[in-house]
């Protein structure tokens, strides 16, 4: 009868239950939670060297919060979260910066001092950007490695590298010791492509270019103070002014041609430029120009340009002959009242679709040679492990790794122009052709493949391709 009261009445006996514990480790491993259940019916609460010991069986290492554990130790509260152990995300390094001391816009982009009455001021062109030995001409802020992680199990989160630059080292400059200054090694013109920045020295003619001097082929720029006559020819890397004027004469240049009069060429004369051609007139004369052609007037004359004509200030006309480029023409005037014939072109040129297939059978070529040095090379490194190399072999194998390196640089290079022009050819658009002035009948325009005879005279109009067809409008 009692025993019935006492389970009535809720008196059982129960086991003590000592204090439990239970530590969580997140899903990336970067926390771990701890939390204690307080302990019943008289159980033991847990030391600290317990709380520890869980801790350290469940793999947390690293990140542990001591001063926390000691605050459990002396006073905490049952059925709460600590965070007990953080890990460290890894910080990710800098890339590298690159600074220039120069306007790269500047040096990539000629263009020429326009008068306030709109003529090109062909006598004081102020093209060449000239730097003294020894000048600082770029600097870079190095790349970092960045601070490795880890997390709360002990294992480590690489962090990733910063992204290198190379300094643009190209001829006649120099490094500093630390590889992150860059400077000019001779007195001459800055030039910069894109890649590299170089210096051309240049060479100055105080005279006529004539029997007394012959043709000249240099390295660098050339300035010829005097003029250029009949039948001689000028070869540059760079570029080249002519402060006098220029006969039936050849010029070839990397870099502008500028002619502070102009060239009156008769069955020879040819300017070709890997920039711009800057002259007050240009006729009886073959002229190709990788971007700009500017000009007073263009007379019965073969003229292409990678990207404009403009044919301004003066009388600013294009008659005779035959004009292309890229992506605008610009004129005062083009053909003549007694109907010249004058071709005028734009769009692509097919000079650069035949210069984009060379390059292209070209690279094939050299990775082809490229690989069957490569082959062989692997073939005799793995001889050479195992039964040797005669004398012979062990020459061959000198010889082909000699050969290697031009080889990959040739690749390398040809990749690059190979890219460059499938993009030229893939962004291009038609482009247009804008007369301020008279467009008069002979003039046979060509937009592509589109090509349209201009039967009456045309004042002050703009000429491009709509649906297909050629219109000349406003």
């Amino acid at each position: 009868m009692l025993e019935d009261q006492k389970v009535a009445e809720g008196a059982v006996d129960h086991k003590p239950i000592n204090e439990t514990i239970f530590i969580e480790i997140s899903r990336d491993k970067m926390l771990a939670v701890l939390w204690l259940e307080e302990p019943r019916y008289g159980g033991a609460k847990l030391s600290i060297e317990q709380i520890k010991r869980e801790i350290d069986n469940k793999g947390v290492k690293k990140g542990l919060d001591t001063e926390l554990l000691n605050q459990i130790a002396h006073t905490r509260k049952h059925s709460y979260k600590y965070i007990i152990a953080k890990g460290m995300q890894p910080v990710d390094g800098t890339d590298a910066i690159l600074t220039l001391d120069f306007d790269a816009g500047s040096i990539k982009s000629f263009k020429p001092k326009t008068n306030e009455d709109g003529t090109v001021d062909f006598k004081n062109l102020n093209a060449v950007h000239n730097v003294k030995k020894g000048e600082h001409l770029a600097h870079k802020v190095a790349a970092t490695e960045g601070i490795d992680g880890y997390n709360v199990l002990d294992q480590g989160i690489r962090a990733k590298k910063g992204k290198d630059l190379r300094m643009p080292k190209g001829k006649n400059t120099e490094l500093s010791p630390d590889g992150l200054d860059l400077f000019a090694s001779v007195d001459g013109k800055l030039e910069y492509d894109g890649h590299n920045v170089y210096i051309n020295t240049v060479y100055t003619l105080n005279g006529d270019l004539d029997s007394g001097i012959g043709n000249i082929d240099f390295l660098g720029s050339v300035t010829i103070m005097g003029s250029v006559k009949s039948g001689y020819t000028i070869k540059a890397e760079g570029s080249v002014e002519v402060k006098g004027s220029v006969e039936d004469a050849i010029i070839i240049a990397g870099g502008d041609i500028l002619l502070s009069y102009g060239i009156q060429g008769i069955e020879k004369g040819k300017l070709i430029a890997g920039g711009n051609v800057i002259a007050k007139f240009i006729q009886n004369t073959t002229v190709e120009a990788r971007r700009d052609v500017v000009a007073e007037a263009i007379i019965h004359s073969s003229v292409s340009a990678g990207n404009s004509i403009k044919v301004e200030g003066g009388k600013g006309t294009i008659v005779g002959g035959s004009v292309a480029a890229t992506n605008m023409i610009f004129a005062k005037s083009i053909g003549s009242p007694m109907g010249t014939s004058t071709e005028v072109q734009i769009g692509i040129l097919p000079s650069l679709y035949q210069k984009h297939k060379k390059i292209e059978t070209l690279l094939q070529e050299k990775r082809e040679s490229l690989t069957k040095v490569e082959q062989s090379l692997t073939f005799l490194f793995t001889k050479s492990k195992g039964v040797g190399l005669d004398a012979q072999k062990q020459m061959m194998l000198q010889k082909l790794n000699e050969s290697r390196m031009p080889l990959v640089e040739e690749v390398e290079k040809l990749k690059k122009e190979h890219k460059e022009l499938s993009d030229t050819l893939r962004e291009a658009q038609d482009g247009i052709i804008k007369v301020i002035d008279t467009m008069h009948p002979g003039v046979k325009l060509m937009i592509g493949n589109t090509i349209k005879y201009v039967d009456d005279t045309k004042v002050r109009c703009t000429i491009r391709k709509v649906d297909g067809e050629i219109h000349i409008g406003l």
